[in-house]
């Protein structure tokens, strides 16, 4: 939910949700659950043929992030907000560093495929850059879970990025507290405590041929409202591991919806680290703005 906006945020709010909301698939801090409270719910008791069966299907969605030492996507980028729609070419590069850090880089790009905004997330450095090309522009700041949510007025996690662009929740490893865990078939339903105190989670898959395949992510508050779905579909093999190629969020109470359709991906591929490096954007050519300045 966005609490706010100032004037700086309203600037670089078009270019906040491509960033931000791609992450969910990819696109940067995206799709999110929302921070706070841990909710205090019973939970269910699995047997243990009912546990080691969940703890398959998680163990071979771990090992899908475990295997994927980095990444290059190509995306098409729908947004809609209100009656407002926009659409961007987004470039996506992602890196485990060599002490284990998370390092990513994202470009906005224009309509003649020119770079408009780059967003840097590199978490060896404990540090987030978003660098508006046009503007000359530059916001710094220290790469946190709670820094955005003062920014933007939305709350993301570090880990929040990781189960967008791996399209598993469970990265998070809360992987224990469930309340329920519903099996049809091949089609399961989880459902866990939130976040955020009284929200309510509700994952679904289905194992198709011994693989897993997370469909959909609901978030909805005490009274049952939905504040946040998240879909993955179109799976398709990449060098050995199974990824989504569609990625779809709603955030209805923001009337705002993301359509992200990945063009091309390539796994485990060679990424120089001056990819992730921000000191072409913190020449003397831009402004320098630091973060915290846009949530004054």
């Amino acid at each position: 939910m966005l609490l706010y906006r100032t004037p700086l945020t309203r600037k670089v709010y078009n270019l906040h949700q491509v960033i931000l909301w791609i992450a969910h698939g990819t696109c940067l801090l995206l799709f999110a659950t929302i921070v706070g409270c841990s909710l205090s719910t019973s939970t269910v008791q699995l047997t243990p043929a009912a546990r080691a069966e969940l703890d398959a299907i998680l163990t071979t969605l771990r090992v899908r992030y475990d295997l994927t030492g980095s990444l290059k996507t190509q995306m098409k980028v729908t947004i809609e907000e209100g009656e407002q729609s926009e659409e961007l070419r987004e470039l996506l590069w992602y890196k485990k560093s060599e002490s284990g850090g998370e390092l990513l880089h994202i470009q906005a790009m224009g309509a003649l495929n020119e770079p408009r905004g780059v967003a840097i997330a590199n978490q060896d450095k404990n540090q987030f850059v978003l660098a508006l090309l046009n503007e000359q522009k530059t916001y710094l700041g220290p790469l946190s879970d709670g820094v955005l949510r003062e920014i933007f007025g939305v709350d993301l996690r570090v880990s929040d990025v990781l189960s967008a662009i791996f399209a598993n929740p469970f990265l998070d490893r809360r992987t224990d507290n469930f309340i329920s865990v519903e099996n049809s078939g091949a089609k399961f339903t989880i459902t866990r405590p939130g976040i955020t105190d009284e929200h309510i989670e509700t994952i679904t898959l289905f194992v198709r041929d011994g693989e897993p395949r997370v469909t959909d992510w609901h978030i909805h508050d005490k009274n049952g409202v939905l504040q946040q779905r998240a879909t993955f579909s179109d799976y398709r093999n990449v060098s050995g591991i199974l990824r989504p190629h569609k990625v779809e969020i709603e955030r209805p109470l923001e009337q705002t919806q993301v359509a992200v359709n990945i063009t091309k991906v390539e796994l485990n591929v060679e990424i120089n680290d001056s990819k992730f490096d921000a000191a072409p954007f913190l020449s003397e050519d831009f402004e320098i703005i630091p973060l915290s300045e846009l949530a004054e």
